[in-house]
Order: structure tokens, then sequence, then C-alpha cells
């Protein structure tokens, strides 16, 4: 009775083993055995944002299985942070399988670089458009190696350009600038000024006058070379005195003011409030002369603006008059000579001439009379 029961045990282990071996071989013969994928990452610093940039990429074969074209993730899990391109494909899905097998994936991962985090890691499981799923989920690893923080990095840039005034100065920090850029312009007599333009701000103009721009440097931090070095080169097309005129004359019972624009290129104004009267306002575009007057009489103040520009104010009391604003003309009576009985009176041409004569004087004493009478001056700003 043992004996028989021994080889009877022996039979159904041989049978099994048998089994078992046969099926192993069909398992590992079956053409979906041939699906695989894996996982591979890399990381970078990117100095513009300090962060760790991950490139990770997921390769698949399909064994060229037909039907096996395309497969979905069944599970997508990253760490510490998301994979932006490498995602769990949704249950409704459309299309259900909506990468290609055999052509990798790329995806990238950004981990801040003060985060604390010593890597990254991504798992994934597929499943292809044949309906075969990769029951080992594949995993990849990528270790962060020293340090990663934010390059302060700017980019100077300086442009000088001369106008008959002076020069202008535009500084700019450049587009891909990290930091911010502190800039320091020197001129002639003392000049000097400060500015300082942020990553990402726009260009900042400094105007420089003609007189302390006969040379003209740019620093940037404290780099001892200039960046910039020029000086006021005055254009061609500049024309001398090329401002307006704007003062005033005194006669002996007004003051007129004037504008003498002829010469400008700006239109000017020039607004007077006197304490007795109305306001009063002078305008005159480039090319014109325009005049106006205001009567003098005791107590008058006027005060006056040039483009907005406060001027001394015009105390007529205290204004300097032409010397002869008293004096006022007299007859002089003439006398006939002893012993000549008074003649009769000189008629004919001899009497026109000396009419003639008589006239002219009259009228060169008139303009030489008012011209007396008149002081001009002009405004100082």
């Amino acid at each position: 009775m043992n004996l028989l029961k021994s080889k009877l045990r022996r039979l159904t282990a041989v049978a099994a083993g048998t089994l078992i071996g046969l099926s192993g071989a069909a398992f590992f013969s079956s053409p979906a055995s041939a699906h695989d994928s894996f996982v591979k990452g890399s990381a970078t610093c990117d100095t513009t944002t300090g962060d760790w940039v991950v490139t990770w990429k997921v390769f698949t074969d399909n064994g060229n299985e037909a039907g096996a074209e395309n497969y979905r993730f069944l599970k997508v899990e990253s760490y510490p942070t998301p994979v932006e391109g490498i995602v769990h494909t949704p249950d409704d899905a459309d299309p259900a399988f909506p990468h290609k097998s055999n052509e990798p994936l790329v995806g990238t991962q950004r981990v801040k670089g003060d985060s604390g985090a010593r890597g990254a890691k991504l798992e994934v499981q597929v499943k292809w458009s044949n309906e075969w799923i990769q029951y080992d989920h594949k995993r990849g690893f990528v270790k962060f190696h020293g340090k990663c923080s934010k390059e302060e990095s700017p980019k100077p840039e300086a442009q000088l350009a001369s106008s008959c005034e002076g020069v202008t100065v535009t500084l700019a920090n450049g587009k891909d600038a990290t930091g911010d850029a502190n800039f320091t312009i020197k001129g002639s007599k003392d000049f000097e000024k400060k500015v300082t333009v942020k990553a990402g701000d726009e260009p900042v103009s400094v105007a420089i006058p003609a007189e302390n721009a006969e040379e003209v440097l740019v620093f940037e931090g404290d780099s001892r070379k200039p960046i910039l070095v020029g000086k006021w080169e005055k254009p061609s097309d500049c024309t001398e005195g090329g401002q307006a005129e704007v003062g005033y004359e005194v006669t002996c019972d007004s003051i007129i003011f004037d504008i003498d624009n002829t010469k400008g290129d700006e239109t000017v104004t020039l607004a007077l409030k006197p304490n007795k009267g109305e306001a009063q306002t002078l305008v005159a575009k480039p090319g014109e002369t325009k005049t106006l007057e205001i009567k003098g009489e005791k107590g008058l103040v006027v005060d006056a603006t040039i483009n907005g520009e406060a001027q001394e104010p015009l105390k007529w009391d205290e204004l300097k008059k032409p010397e002869d604003c008293e004096a006022t003309a007299t007859p002089t009576p003439t006398e006939s000579s002893p012993g000549e009985g008074g003649g009769l009176p000189v008629t004919g041409p001899v009497a026109g001439s000396i009419a003639g004569g008589a006239g002219l004087l009259l009228a060169a004493g008139a303009v030489l009379f008012f011209l007396a009478r008149r002081r001009k001056v002009k405004f100082t700003a």
C-alpha cells in the first residue's frame, strides 16, 4: 500500500511540472511580451529664474504589433511638481489613445531651486491601443547636483544724440536682463546724475545742456570702464539766436510790452496781470511780433509770466522814466531890430522855403522828443 502511494505522488508531480513549464513557455513566447516602455530624465539650472528644469522623455515600443500604434497613460505620478506634457489620460479622452507609439514623448518639469528638493521622479503606466497593459510601472529618477539660483545680470545699454540745445542720453536694460542696471552719467562742469533702470522697464532719457556736454561718460555699477563716451556736437541745421525776445518799454505815461518772435521756433505767451484794470495776454507765434500797452498811474503794479514762468513784478512808481518827462515846450517870442521899422512880411518863393524848413525841423524835433521819452528793458527769466 505504501509503495503504490509513493509512485502515484511521483507521477502527479511530474505531470504538474510539465504543465507549468508548457504554460510558462507559451507566456514568454506570446507576441504581447514585445510591448515595452522606459523613462529617462535630465536636469539643468535656469539661472534667469532660479529653477531646476527637468526634461523627461517616455520611450515606447509596441514590437511593431498591429493594432498597437497608439497608447495612453493609465497612471502618471511625478515628484515634487507636475510634468507639463506628460499627464494621466482621462477615461473619456478623445481620442482614447492620444500618443503615438515608438516615438519619444517629451515633458518639462520645473522645480524651484530654493525648494529644498534634491531630485525629481516620474512614474508611468502604459496601455496600448490593442488593449495590452504594461503592469510593470516604469520609473525615472533625476538627482540635482549643486545649487540652482537666479543670477542678477543686468544688460546695460546707452546711446547719445545731439540737439541744438545739448544732448540726450538714452539708458536701457536689455530684454534678457535679470538684474537692475545702475547708471552714472558724468558730464563737464561737475555734471553728474544717477539713474536705475530695472529689469523689464522701459528706457530712460536724460537731457544734458550743451555747456555740460563737452564730454559725457556713462558708467554702470561699480565699473570704472565707461560703456559710453561722447560729447555734444552742434547739428548743422541749428540757427543762431533762435529764441524770442520779450521786453517792455517805459514812456512818460505808459508801459509798452512787446514780443519779437521773428527768430523763435515756439509760441510765446506773455500774461500780464495789473493790480488796476483787467488782465491781458500777448501771444506771438514763430515769426510774429506783438505789442501791448498799459497806461501808467500811481500805485500800478503789473505781474508778468512768460510761458508760465513768473517775472519780477513791475511797479510803476519805481520804474525809471525818461529824464525829460517833466519838460514842456514854450514858444520863444521874436523881436524886431531897432531901426528896422517892422518891414513888410516876406512872401513868395522865399517864404515857402522858410516855412518848409521850419516844418522839417518841427517834425524832427517831435521824433527826437518821443524817442527820448521811451526806455526799453528786456525781461530776464
